[in-house]
């Protein structure tokens, strides 16, 4: 395979053992980027060869994480191609084909070594202070003929790769350039387990030849596994992909990125109010290589900007601000009426609003989304800076309401700021004359108007931090707006203390 002359086939093979890591979605995507960008295909293939973590609840979440944040694939799971199945589960025939070809052709052998003697090998290396390198013992060389009679008899084995003791083998990463590995320190490596089932080098590199895969990008946490499937590749007759090894994400203290900084999953950042278009956007740019001012891209405005070669040989930080930054911008892209419909389900999951009231009332919800729509940075944010605007009842901090209230023209003035209010009529409640009555009283006496708007503010909403005061009255009803503050004037009548 020439692979600056062939189709373009990359793909993405996860294990489905838990949720789908931000790390390895960012992986997938850059298979995407680089499939869309050479007009290649991307596969997805399911690597559930270990049968005792791997679970269907994994496989669909890991679907749906994808979905989620906007990869499709060209062959797969759901996606019919000319080389499946695509999964490794349903392709164990194969496997057990290319080991006997392998056995047939010397390159690999049998061997009977029991656990136990395997145990005991390395403790005796330890012991000897070199590396547990197996290179087979007695059964390196068997005579064939021999080692398939006693497999035939029941005697449990593995096939193992004979792999040459001299010599060097060279992984040519796109990523880091070339590096070398010395064949005597590559052990003897299992190929099909004693359970008649692959291990992952061997199945990986099996698939990766079978599907015409003509890159292999994924996480440099492979890096060592490379030169043994470059061994499986050369012994089988295969032509090599191009590889090329990702940089993991790490945490602010450059340790592996985990829920220990706060997110780790698709469905974590989901959850924390990020939208999938800013994940994607933010992902694609981490380690990248692209320019510095870059910041907001289309997906297809990424893919074309994509070179794997400008990738970073380095590990990527992962700065949630800057992720939360580009969520802001993308919110700030959304119409009032697609947030109106986000907002909606979380007004109602919080207890806000009900499901009935919100489609009775839905243009004022369109309106509550323009106001605020420039003071949020994830949508997880929504029913905080939208929820007063319903219900009748706030639960006031009494340390914040004695701030508010405390200062003695705060106290007695705001029952007159009541009054003034109460005297504008349902057809008058709007932001102009709300906002003359406030300014209005304070002219007369003397203040400033922060020192009604502040505690009106806090007396209205329950919040010290909200739009622009005038706006929200006008949005929250006058009606309702009343029944708050006349209950906060009520409980300035009370004596202090």
């Amino acid at each position: 395979m020439d692979n600056n002359n062939s189709h373009v086939r990359v793909r993405y093979a996860p294990s489905p053992t838990g949720s789908l890591h931000v790390g390895g979605v960012r992986t997938a995507l850059f298979n995407w980027l680089f499939a869309r960008k050479n007009g290649g295909t991307f596969v997805l293939r399911i690597e559930d060869t270990d049968l005792e973590r791997s679970t269907e609840p994994s496989v669909e979440q890991l679907k749906r994480s994808l979905r989620w944040i906007g990869l499709d694939w060209d062959e797969g799971p759901e996606v019919d191609g000319p080389h499946g199945p695509y999964r490794q589960t349903e392709r164990f025939d194969l496997y057990r084909e290319a080991a006997k070809k392998l056995l047939d052709s010397g390159d690999a052998y049998r061997d009977f070594a029991t656990p136990e003697e395997m145990a005991e090998f390395r403790e005796r290396a330890r012991a000897e202070k070199r590396q547990p390198i197996y290179k087979g013992g007695e059964y390196r060389d068997m005579d064939p003929e021999a080692a398939r009679r006693r497999a035939e008899s029941g005697e449990p084995f593995t096939v193992r790769f004979k792999t040459p003791t001299e010599g060097q083998t060279v992984v040519e990463d796109l990523i880091r350039g070339p590096v070398t590995f010395e064949n005597a320190n590559i052990e003897d490596f299992v190929l099909m387990k004693s359970t008649d089932t692959p291990t992952y080098n061997f199945a990986a590199a099996v698939d990766d030849a079978e599907m015409k895969i003509s890159h292999v990008i994924r996480g440099d946490d492979h890096l060592s596994n490379t030169p043994r499937q470059i061994l499986v590749y050369g012994a089988l007759g295969y032509d090599l992909p191009a590889f090329a090894h990702v940089p993991q994400v790490l945490g602010p203290d450059k340790k592996k990125l985990s829920k220990r900084h706060g997110a780790a999953s698709v469905e974590d950042f989901a959850a924390q109010g990020y939208l999938p278009e800013a994940l994607f956007n933010y992902l694609a740019l981490l380690g990248a290589g692209y320019a510095a001012d870059e910041e907001i891209f289309s997906p297809d405005e990424l893919a074309e900007r994509f070179r794997i070669e400008r990738v970073s040989g380095n590990p990527a930080v992962f700065d949630e601000k800057k992720l939360t930054s580009i969520n802001a911008l993308y919110l700030r892209r959304q119409s009032p009426e697609e947030l109106a419909l986000i907002a909606g389900p979380m007004l109602v999951e919080a207890g806000a609003a009900s499901p009935e009231e919100l489609q009775r009332d839905m243009p004022r919800l369109v309106r509550i989304m323009a106001l605020i729509k420039d003071r949020i940075n994830r949508t997880d944010e929504i029913p905080a800076f939208v929820g007063y605007f319903y219900g009748d009842e706030l639960a006031y901090d009494e340390a914040e309401f004695e701030k508010q209230f405390g200062k003695e023209f705060a106290r007695e003035t705001f029952p007159e700021l009541v009054e003034g209010l109460k005297a504008l009529s349902e057809d008058e409640w709007t932001e102009e004359r709300i906002e003359q009555v406030i300014r209005g009283l304070a002219d007369e006496k003397g203040k400033a108007a922060r020192h009604l708007i502040h505690p009106l503010r806090f007396a209205a909403t329950g919040r010290t931090v909200s739009a622009g005061l005038f706006e929200t009255l006008a949005l929250l009803g006058r009606e309702r707006t009343l029944r708050r503050i006349e209950r906060v004037a009520e409980k300035l009548k009370k004596p202090v203390g």
